[in-house]
């Protein structure tokens, strides 16, 4: 369990010190932002929608 903790630890530095996790957080704690993206959400009816391997894919190519 020791072990998990230093892990978990570790993960949660990672990811404070992580700019880009950074910037992320800080707009998602913006409420007028969050609020826009609670209203995101996916209508059944778009033929658009992006599947999740189309997502990760543009994702990476953003990261480069």
């Amino acid at each position: 369990m020791r072990s998990d903790v230093d892990a978990a630890r570790k993960t949660a530095l990672s990811a404070l010190n992580n700019d880009r996790f950074r910037v992320m957080l800080e707009q998602i704690s913006n409420p007028r932002v969050s609020g826009a993206l609670l209203t995101m959400g996916a209508d059944s009816t778009d033929s658009a929608a992006t599947d999740f391997n189309t997502a990760l894919s543009r994702y990476a190519e953003n990261s480069k």
